[in-house]
């Protein structure tokens, strides 16, 4: 994706705000102005083509049973293919 650079101007308010909103995230001013642009103007225009909405869908530091046990939920799987039985449906916890 190209990027292209622009220049605004805020007022004192709109700065403290967006700083802020940078500080808590940990990210650049830049990227909350991106996305807020995303959020609010593109998003109305038409359903996003990437999978760029899901970063940050799970908020957790610790990795889930998916992560910790993939080797495992895998050897059930294949199993429960050999012999043909149901396998138990599993869900990732947060």
């Amino acid at each position: 994706m190209t990027r292209r650079a622009t220049q605004i101007y805020l007022s004192e308010a709109e700065y403290a705000a967006l700083q802020r909103a940078a500080d808590r995230s940990g990210s650049s001013m830049a990227a909350i102005v991106r996305g807020l642009v995303e959020q609010y103007l593109i998003s109305e225009e038409s359903p996003p083509t990437d999978l760029t909405d899901l970063i940050g869908a799970v908020s957790t530091r610790e990795p889930t049973d998916v992560a910790t046990q993939k080797d495992q939920m895998l050897y059930e799987e294949i199993l429960g293919d050999i012999r043909g039985h149901e396998r138990p449906l599993r869900v990732a916890e947060s």
